[in-house]
């Protein structure tokens, strides 16, 4: 798997980290939630909810879920509004 790091002039880092990627190398760690994903039954498919209530949705399997929230989250972490869409 492809993380992308982003590496502040201040020296923070962010990064959506996979779980078998120890991170407390790079220091002091502080994580956050930024999203869970659940099959929705009434709707029949897979949705993407943000702690800050955004929702990506629907997806046909929780692997395609998986892939639309990396991609968005590494585009607001990109861009610098991550902190708009988690809370």
């Amino acid at each position: 798997m492809e993380v992308e790091i982003t590496i502040e002039p201040d020296g923070s880092v962010s990064c959506l980290a996979p779980d078998d990627l120890d991170l407390r190398t790079l220091g002091t760690l502080h994580v956050r939630r930024a999203s869970r994903i659940e099959f929705d039954n009434d709707r029949q498919e897979y949705v993407c909810t943000l702690t800050s209530g955004v929702e990506l949705g629907g997806f046909p399997t929780r692997a395609a879920a998986i892939a639309a929230e990396v991609t968005y989250l590494n585009a607001k972490i990109d861009d610098g509004t991550i902190m708009e869409v988690i809370r």
